[in-house]
């Protein structure tokens, strides 16, 4: 049945304090890009048809930006977080879920980017997918867009998949999936490869990772990254450490070059 403008745009307001059980905790680190930002947000407040809550991480804006943040908490009903370190990814995700967890009622995390544009239904679309797969212990689920990992850049279609890890762009986990890996490892500086770790020791906890390719998200990433990323160096260094984590892997993958 064909969907009319009505029902694509059929969004709930976020909880901000007493959120209904299952509900899902988004997390959302920035740091200026305020256009890109504007766009993130306001296509979350527009298209989100689940229950949840929203925690904005800053990570040091500018006057600009903290202007634009403060007028938004008066007027939606969402939580904004300070850190006020230098960059690091998992640090900020670390900070905003462990805020949005100490409600009991917040069943799922979710980590999005500050540089995207989500869909109608994407949130009850990943939710879905995680729920429907439960027998098979997947405990993590990511969509497909236009520029993300090999498993996850692509078209969208109605199928799903298991695939070995996805990114952290829009990564949705179970509240205990958080709890027993401890979270995002802070050692990697900036962002890059905390992600890959993240979905690395939920495996070896027994869960699995799976994408959703009936959600879709347009990601911004070549428009944005120079807002707070790490230099080449720092990059090479995160990968080092994941590898140096897991020397199985770079066994495994330099076997399929």
């Amino acid at each position: 049945m064909r969907q009319s403008p009505s029902d694509l745009l059929n969004s709930t307001p976020p909880y901000k304090d007493n959120p209904i059980p299952n509900s899902v905790g988004i997390v959302m680190p920035m740091r200026d890009g305020l256009p890109f930002f504007k766009l993130a947000f306001h296509s979350v407040i527009s298209f989100t048809d689940y229950p949840y809550t929203f925690t904005i991480v800053d990570n040091m804006s500018g006057f600009k930006t903290k202007k634009y943040l403060h007028a938004l908490a008066k007027n939606h009903p969402i939580n904004i977080l300070r850190y006020d370190e230098e960059f690091n990814f998992s640090a900020q995700v670390n900070l905003g879920l462990r805020f949005a967890f100490r409600n009991p009622q917040v069943k799922y995390g979710l980590i999005l980017n500050a540089d995207l544009v989500v869909e109608p239904h994407w949130l009850s679309n990943l939710v879905e997918a995680l729920e429907s797969r439960k027998e098979n212990n997947v405990g993590l689920a990511g969509p497909v867009s236009n520029i993300a990992n090999q498993y996850q850049t692509s078209f969208r279609d109605h199928s799903q998949a298991i695939v070995p890890h996805l990114s952290g762009f829009c990564l949705i986990f179970r509240r205990e999936v958080f709890y027993k890996t401890g979270g995002f490892d802070q050692q990697y500086s900036g962002g890059c490869y905390e992600d890959r770790d993240f979905c690395e020791i939920a495996k070896a906890e027994g869960y699995q990772c799976l994408v959703d390719r009936k959600t879709y998200i347009h990601h911004y990433w070549r428009g944005f990254r120079g807002h707070g990323s790490q230099s080449d160096t720092e990059a090479k260094k995160n990968e080092e450490r994941f590898y140096n984590k897991f020397p199985k892997l770079k066994k495994q993958e330099s076997q399929l070059v």
